[in-house]
């Protein structure tokens, strides 16, 4: 199980990335890949829509379980529940969760008092990189 806390910059997601490959190494790279892109999109989603905790830090975990590869993105709340966006097509953001939907397995949104918690669980077999 990985766990770590990060200070809310965009540079703590390459970090993140580099640490939950390098964690989940016995994984088919496939696998990694999809994890590494799901806990980019939770991790830069926290840091765009919601409040780090008072530290300036947000937590982030992953760990393997019968289902596949769990991650989740803890931050110190926002305004509102994260949701699925219909961007505009001319548009630069409002994809993040589209895209972690369209990987994972299932993903989700828990609250605890002002904290919020987004979770994704991504698929021990990749069908995004299987051979034609």
């Amino acid at each position: 199980m990985g766990f770590v806390r990060v200070v809310a910059t965009p540079a703590s997601v390459a970090d993140v990335r580099s640490t939950l490959r390098h964690d989940l190494a016995i994984l088919p790279e496939s696998v990694r890949e999809d994890a590494a892109l799901v806990v980019s999109e939770l991790l830069g989603n926290a840091m765009r829509h919601a409040s780090s905790f008072p530290d300036g830090r947000l937590i982030v975990s992953w760990g393997v379980g019968d289902a596949g590869v769990e991650i989740s993105v803890t931050d110190g709340g926002g305004p509102t529940m994260p949701a699925v966006g219909e961007p505009d097509l001319a548009g630069v953001g409002g994809r993040g969760l589209s895209i972690v939907a369209s990987v994972a397995a299932t993903w989700g949104v828990e609250r605890c008092g002002r904290e919020t918690t987004v979770w994704a669980v991504v698929p021990l077999h990749s069908a995004r990189f299987a051979p034609a």
